[in-house]
C-alpha cells in the first residue's frame, strides 16, 4: 500500500493503527476496501474534534478486533471444537439409580411426541414432505438439494403438476452454467422439459450457490448477508448447509428456531427431527474447548462445560476430568512451588547467562533446592516453561532480538520475514515457512539482520 495515495485523515488513522500493532498490508487494505476512513473521519472532524477522536477510537476498535479474529484464525494459532461426552456405564452406580444418559434418553422420547403436535412442524411435513417423515437416506438428499436450498413455494410446484418433494429428491439432472441481465445463474434440467434456475446466495469474487460446499472462509462471506441460513449438517461433521431464507431448508431452520429453540437438541439435530422424527437429544454436559497459541510465549487451553442443573456433581466432575485427559492426553499435576520459584527467577534476571544464573539461584536460596550444573537449572526451567505458559523454549537460548522497528517492536534473531512494499510481516521459523506464506508472492524474504537493515533504510530515505 502506498502511502503517498492516501489522504491526509486516512494517514492520521494509519499512523495509529501502526502504533497500536497492526502492520499488516494485506489487512489494513481489506480494511480501507471496506470502510469509507478518510470520509468518515473527515465528516467527523467537520463537527468537533469530540466527535473526530470518537470516530477515530471507533474505526480503531473495529480494525483491531478484526486484525485480531484474522491472527486467531491463522493455521496453527486457534483450535477449537467440542469434546464428546463419556457415556460409559460407570459399574459403581446402584442398578436402580438411572444414568444421566438414561434421563436425557426419556426426556427426548417425550419431547418428540410434544414437537409432533407442534402446528409449524405438521404444516411443514405435510406441505414440504408430502405428509410423512423421510427415511435417513431421503433426509441427506434433502439436505444436499441445490433445490431445497433455493426454492421455498409448494405452490409453484403444483402449479407445474408437480411434487416438491420428489423433484427436491430427485437427482437426476444436469447443471448448466449461464447468465442473464441479472448476472450468473445455474440451471437444473430434468430430462427435456423441466428446469429450474438457481442464483447464488452472495455475490462475490467467488459465486456461492445454495447447495455448495460451504467452506470456513465461504461461511464469514455468508454472515454478512441477511438473507443466508447456514446449517450444521446433522450427519457430516464439518460441513455446513447455505440456503436462502425463504427457501425449504431456510423454512426449516426458522421453525426450528421457533418451536423447539428450548428443547435440549441442536439446530442441526432439530433440523434431522423434523424431516425424519428422529429425536437426538444433546448430552446433559456438553463440553467444548478452544486453544490459543501465540509462538514462543504462550499457549493455553479453556474447557467450557454446559451442563443441565440436575445432573449429579461427581458426573460434572468425571466429564471434566474425561475432557482434561481428551486435550492434554493426561491427568494434569499440580504444580509445586519450587518450579514456580525457578520459572519466576529466571525470567527476572533473562540478561545472565545459565552459570551467572546458577550462582544467584544458590545464594539467593541457601536452602534449596540447589543446583550443581547449569545445564540442571536449564531443565528445571523448560520444564517450568512448559508447565506455566504451556511452550517449549528455544533450546539452550531466550529468544533475542537484533533491533526494533519505527515503532519500537522488536525484530527477533535468527527469525525470517517478509518485506512488503510499505511494512512488513512475520515472524518465519524458516525462510521456507515464509514463502509458503500467500503474501510471499509481492514481498522480499529477509533474515532478521536484513530487515532491521532495511527498515532503517526506509526510515532514512523518508
Amino acid at each position: 500500500m502506498n502511502n503517498k495515495q492516501v489522504g491526509e485523515y486516512t494517514k492520521r488513522f494509519l499512523y495509529r493503527l501502526f502504533a497500536e500493532g497492526v502492520r499488516d498490508d494485506e489487512f489494513i487494505e481489506q480494511f480501507l476496501v471496506g470502510h469509507d476512513v478518510e470520509g468518515q473521519l473527515k465528516s467527523a472532524d467537520a463537527v468537533d474534534s469530540e466527535s473526530y477522536e470518537s470516530e477515530l477510537d471507533d474505526l480503531l476498535s473495529e480494525a483491531r478486533d478484526d486484525y485480531e479474529l484474522l491472527w486467531l484464525q491463522a493455521p496453527g494459532r486457534l483450535q477449537e471444537g467440542n469434546i464428546p461426552p463419556k457415556k460409559r456405564k460407570r459399574t459403581r452406580k446402584p442398578s436402580n439409580i438411572a444414568g444421566a444418559w438414561e434421563r436425557q434418553e426419556a426426556l427426548a422420547r417425550y419431547l418428540a411426541g410434544v414437537a409432533s403436535k407442534d402446528e409449524r412442524i405438521i404444516r411443514f411435513r405435510k406441505n414440504v414432505l408430502s405428509g410423512r417423515v423421510l427415511s435417513e437416506e431421503q433426509a441427506m438428499t434433502f439436505l444436499s438439494s441445490p433445490l431445497a436450498a433455493a426454492r421455498g413455494k409448494p405452490d409453484s410446484f403444483k402449479q407445474l403438476r408437480i411434487n416438491p418433494l420428489d423433484r427436491i429428491l430427485d437427482t437426476n439432472y444436469q447443471v448448466e452454467e449461464t447468465q442473464d441481465g441479472f448476472g450468473p445463474y445455474r440451471k437444473l434440467v430434468w430430462g427435456r422439459h423441466h428446469s429450474s434456475n438457481i442464483r447464488p446466495l452472495l455475490a462475490t469474487s467467488r459465486l456461492i450457490f445454495p447447495g455448495d460446499n460451504i467452506t470456513p472462509d465461504d461461511i464469514r462471506i455468508l454472515r454478512r448477508g441477511r438473507a443466508v441460513v447456514l446449517l450444521p449438517h446433522p450427519h457430516e461433521e464439518n460441513k455446513v448447509v447455505g440456503a436462502s431464507q425463504d427457501s425449504f431448508i431456510g423454512q426449516l431452520a426458522e421453525i426450528v428456531e421457533k418451536s423447539m429453540g428450548d428443547y435440549p437438541i441442536s439446530a442441526e439435530m432439530g433440523a434431522w427431527f423434523i424431516l425424519t422424527g428422529e429425536f437426538v437429544p444433546e448430552y446433559p454436559v456438553r463440553m467444548r474447548y478452544m486453544t490459543v497459541r501465540r509462538p514462543w510465549v504462550m499457549s493455553r487451553t479453556t474447557i467450557t462445560l454446559e451442563v443441565e442443573s440436575w445432573v449429579p456433581p461427581e458426573e460434572v466432575l468425571e466429564q471434566y476430568r474425561h475432557a482434561q485427559h481428551e486435550i492434554l492426553g493426561k491427568t494434569p499435576r499440580s504444580l509445586k512451588r519450587n518450579t514456580l520459584a525457578v520459572f519466576e527467577f529466571v525470567n527476572q534476571h533473562k540478561e545472565d547467562s545459565w552459570r551467572e544464573l546458577l550462582e544467584a539461584w544458590n545464594k539467593e536460596y541457601p536452602r534449596g533446592p540447589r543446583f550443581e550444573d547449569p545445564r540442571h537449572l536449564y531443565q528445571s526451567f523448560t520444564r517450568a516453561v512448559e508447565y506455566v505458559a504451556g511452550v517449549k523454549p528455544a533450546k539452550g537460548k531466550w529468544l533475542k532480538t537484533v533491533g526494533t522497528d519505527s515503532h519500537g517492536f522488536p525484530i527477533y534473531a535468527e527469525k525470517w520475514y517478509l518485506l512488503h512494499e510499505d511494512g512488513y510481516t512475520g515472524t518465519f521459523d524458516s525462510p521456507e515457512e515464509a514463502l509458503a506464506d500467500p503474501r510471499s508472492e509481492k514481498s522480499e524474504i529477509l533474515a532478521s539482520e536484513e530487515l532491521v537493515v532495511r527498515l532503517a533504510e526506509r526510515a532514512n530515505y523518508n
